[in-house]
């Protein structure tokens, strides 16, 4: 490929090794991430967006291989740009084997089947709205069966050969039970028996739906990576650590200046100690241990303080580390608003309020509205700060029918021509794919938007919080329920959507691939990578932890049977869609105009919380922190954000920048320790056997 004048000057990285690397990379990502995950029952791996997984195969590339590599000859050494690239390619499909895809798809597309019983009556309420190309099972196995379009399905299906036809009820037995005398199996005789066929049709339709959301994805990354990265320099906390691992491009040292600045090591200690004398209480009840979790609750067990939620303390070392690069002002937000919210439900108890929950998530409905609507104004704002950058981007779009681009976008990983019109492609094929299986088109092009909506602040909280963890306290289906009600939405689209929503981790957003690409592009220009080079190399990363993990899901399944896994992903994750659908078709939800003024309430304290913010100089509360609320990652969060907020502001009282600047290799140190552990247990407990040892956010 032809270096283009943007690109000269910039260190392409993108060389035969470092992409070989990196895909097989992807690839161990894809085996390990489901094993460790699903079978192990361990520490999730994929579980944020700085994935343990990715991460440790990148320190061990760069701080072990590399240093031998190094050692028998300078020219073997992979260069900093090499070593970026091969983290980039791997932390693009690091999320795709869980939360990204993987874990959700495959249980939500077998458990309404297994779980269905005559008790529930899931068969007669919803199954007939079941598109028969979202399952592997035999539709027409089931009484009453009619199907979203059955004849055109089956028409189809009637043009392939017969073992990729729909399967009978079996094939979901065997997954949830796994094969009969599976553990006799070797493994060739395992994949021979896996109904591979059965299983095509659904995963290339849902792969597709997946893709095309990734591809919507990347085409916002790179509409929003100039404003983010070069105009509003935002800080993107978790791209640090990296880039200090892959130390400076052009030292001739062994290994990065990092690793030898002692209190990094210092840090390193603290949670490497503390995880592994648990971890060895585990094993050895004997050996005493240091509790990192505490419940608060039982303490706050009498009315109106009952209502206090769940309330843990839960330290995470890493989070402590990651929240010391915060602004303070930042970092202060995010656990005082944590209590503002708590403090709203035991007053709303106290006045004799009944509190009530966000359908699957442990968030009270009143502070779930509030973020709903500040998520809409924090998007509004960003779009309106943007502006001048969306203007350029339009224009170039515009170019096509004017014939001359206004701005030089040829640095970036796209042009913004195709981004502009490659995302509002990817809404309408998205759309209509969900027409195709029964839900109104307009409804899901809202459903993507709101979904658009949601992503972009969700990313902005990593790139400028430095969150390891996010989600949302609520779906798009959410939004339009509280709304209009689920009768105006009926059941045949509320069926789709509880498909579309759960297996394209719309109602998890914790491993989605924006903000993955966001710190990529910004890891791209601080190492000056070319990024149209990198981007197909993207895509082949997403591909290959996509097939392999598809493949190690499988076999763990029919080898060792799905109700023996992990059970969020293989029993409450694949029943509560269901479960949730049934009763709004027995008991139809209304309207609520409370609702709707809490999201007005919401977005009207973002606004003054912005205004506040330009007005005043030392304004202390952040928009972010009201915008995350007591979210599920707050609940795991909170207290160590408080903890690392305390220590830098201590530390900066105490002894200004130049104890920051100092202290900070200690503060980065806590997050690469507690990642070691977290790697180091997960292969001690597969070598032993041990199973449901987790010690790092769930």
């Amino acid at each position: 490929m032809a270096t283009t004048q943007a690109e000269s000057g910039l260190l392409h990285g993108v060389t035969a090794r470092s992409v070989v690397i990196a895909l097989v990379g992807a690839a161990i990502l894809g085996v390990v991430t489901p094993y460790s995950d699903l079978f192990l029952r361990g520490t999730w791996i994929a579980a944020c967006h700085l994935p343990i997984g990715a991460f440790l195969l990148f320190v061990i590339l760069a701080a072990v291989v590399n240093a031998v590599l190094r050692a028998l000859g300078r020219r073997l050494a992979l260069s900093r740009a090499e070593l970026l690239v091969a983290y980039c390619v791997m932390l693009a499909g690091a999320g795709i084997p869980s939360f990204g895809l993987t874990e959700y798809v495959m249980p939500t597309l077998a458990g309404a089947f297994y779980f269905q019983t005559p008790e529930n009556n899931w068969v007669a309420t919803f199954f007939r709205y079941i598109p028969q190309w979202f399952v592997p099972v035999d539709l027409r196995a089931y009484p009453g069966y009619a199907g979203a379009s059955p004849g055109w399905v089956h028409g189809l299906y009637a043009h392939l050969p017969h073992f990729m036809q729909p399967a009978p009820p079996r094939i979901i037995t065997q997954f949830y039970e796994g094969l009969p005398a599976a553990d006799a199996l070797s493994f060739g005789q395992l994949v021979a028996r896996v109904p591979w066929g059965a299983w095509l049709v659904p995963i290339i339709a849902w792969t597709c739906l997946a893709y095309l959301m990734f591809y919507l994805l990347l085409c916002v990354s790179v509409i929003l990576r100039k404003q983010w990265v070069e105009r509003e320099r935002l800080t993107f906390p978790l791209v640090q650590l990296p880039l200090e691992i892959a130390g400076r491009e052009g030292r001739d040292t062994a290994v990065a200046p990092f690793f030898r600045n002692r209190l990094m090591w210092l840090g390193f200690s603290i949670p490497m100690l503390i995880h592994s004398l648990n971890s060895l209480h585990v094993y050895f009840p004997a050996v005493p241990g240091l509790p990192v979790v505490q419940d608060l609750g039982q303490y706050f067990r009498t009315p109106p303080w009952n209502q206090i939620g769940i309330f843990v303390l839960w330290v995470h070392f890493s989070v402590i580390g990651f929240t010391f690069l915060l602004p303070t002002d930042l970092s202060f937000s995010l656990w005082f608003f944590y209590f503002f919210y708590k403090a709203q439900g035991i007053l709303a108890a106290a006045h004799g309020y009944q509190i009530t929950y966000v359908p699957n998530y442990p968030v009270p409905t009143y502070a779930a509205m509030q973020m709903l609507g500040a998520f809409f104004a924090l998007f509004a704002g960003m779009m309106y700060g943007a502006r001048a950058h969306l203007r350029d981007a339009w224009r170039n779009t515009a170019a096509l029918w004017r014939g001359t681009a206004t701005v030089d976008d040829r640095a970036e990983p796209l042009s913004y021509r195709a981004a502009v019109l490659g995302g509002a492609a990817a809404i309408l094929l998205l759309s209509t794919m969900c027409q195709l299986a029964g839900l109104n088109f307009l409804i899901a092009v809202l459903v993507f938007v709101i979904f658009l909506i949601t992503a972009v602040v969700l990313a902005r909280f990593v790139a400028e919080g430095g969150l390891l963890f996010i989600q949302a306290p609520f779906r798009p289906s959410d939004v339009m329920i509280t709304a209009v009600g689920t009768q105006a939405l009926g059941t045949p689209n509320l069926t789709v959507l509880a498909y579309l929503e759960r297996a394209t981790s719309m109602f998890d957003l914790r491993g989605f691939l924006l903000p993955f690409l966001m710190d990529i592009w910004r890891i791209g220009d601080a190492a000056r990578l070319a990024k149209r080079r990198l981007l197909p190399m993207l895509g082949l990363g997403i591909l290959v932890a996509t097939v392999t993990s598809y493949a190690t899901l499988l076999l763990l399944a029919y080898r060792h049977g799905a109700i023996n896994m992990e059970p969020w992903f293989a029993i409450w994750s694949p029943s509560q869609p269901w479960e949730v659908l049934k009763s709004y078709v027995q008991s139809p939800v209304q309207p609520k105009l409370a609702n709707v003024e809490l999201i007005g309430v919401g977005a009207a304290v973002m606004w003054a919380l912005f205004w506040m913010r330009l007005q005043f100089v030392g304004w202390p509360f952040h928009p972010i922190g009201y915008a995350m609320g007591p979210s599920w990652p707050m609940i795991q969060l909170w207290f160590s954000i408080l903890v690392g907020w305390l220590l830098k502001g201590l530390l900066l009282r105490l002894g200004g920048m130049r104890a920051y600047q100092v202290a900070r290799p200690g503060f980065l140190g806590m997050v690469l320790g507690e990642f070691t552990a977290a790697g180091v247990w997960i292969i001690i407990d597969s070598i032993t056997g041990l199973r449901g040892h987790h010690f790092f956010l769930t």
